[in-house]
């Protein structure tokens, strides 16, 4: 079956334009202007946009929870608690960024708009390769994620850990004697469960990897006196955590002691 014909329209760039954010959730419809209704006139799309949608697409949104497909002709809407509907589509106009779908029954009219802009589904972390965005008879529009029907659903990012343990936190100086106020020496470090704080530089953790109940490496993004390096460091605690050392691939530095503050 023959696909309808593809347009673009200078209202729809616009919409698409103004529209432009990602994630789910929808904002309270008072808030939103509807989406145009599809003008007559139309110009032809470019060949690589064309190429890059003009195919089967699928937006889903979260809170209201939405699945639009489009497939050939027809777009199918499901949500939760909602029974399928199969809509006719009627346009379908590439836009200057994406794609903009019209498509009707007896019900009403549900609009897509995808556009060419990587997405990060709010609740899983998902990634998808394109923004969505979904006008449900009036409501909306929903904001959402989309990826071409021939795509597998993504699935949820491995998440590499960020925080440090509990048992590192703290403040740790050569002595006691240089942790007395105003007396922090060059040894200086305060750990956070998102930060170490160093003498000159300020470190995040990227990745903090478990070794054992005392040892712990972490990648960390510095920065410090203008500039920005990443690094591996490797904390060890005594047995009785109150010393800590902090190495580095190429050796490690003198003890550091637990503040009693």
């Amino acid at each position: 079956m023959a696909r309808p014909p593809v347009l673009l329209s200078l209202s729809a760039v616009v919409s698409t334009l103004v529209l432009a954010a990602c994630g789910g959730g929808s904002p309270a419809s008072d808030d939103i202007a509807p989406m145009p209704a599809d003008p007559p006139g139309s110009i032809a799309a470019s060949d690589d946009v064309g190429r890059a949608l003009d195919e089967d697409v699928v937006v889903s949104t979260n809170e209201p929870f939405w699945q639009a497909r489009v497939e050939g002709t027809t777009l199918v809407l499901t949500g939760v608690d909602a029974s399928e509907r199969r809509l006719e589509v009627v346009t379908s106009t590439m836009t200057a960024d994406g794609r903009r779908v019209t498509a009707r029954d007896v019900k009403g009219e549900v609009v897509l708009i995808v556009r060419r802009m990587r997405c990060e589904d709010d609740m899983s972390g998902a990634r998808f390769p394109m923004t969505g965005l979904l006008t449900i008879d009036g409501r909306g529009p929903f904001r959402g994620c989309a990826r071409p029907a021939s795509m597998a659903m993504p699935g949820e990012p491995e998440t590499a850990t960020r925080v440090v343990p509990d048992v590192f936190i703290g403040r740790w100086d050569a002595d006691q004697a240089a942790c007395a106020a105003g007396r922090a020496s060059d040894l200086a470090l305060t750990i956070a469960p998102d930060r170490l704080v160093f003498h000159e530089s300020t470190a995040m953790p990227t990745d903090v990897d478990p070794v054992d109940a005392r040892t712990v490496r972490v990648s960390l993004d510095f920065e410090g006196e203008g500039e920005r390096w990443q690094a591996i460091r490797t904390l060890r605690l005594d047995a009785e955590g109150g010393t800590l050392i902090v190495e580095a691939p190429d050796g490690a530095a003198p003890p550091r002691v637990r503040c009693e503050d």
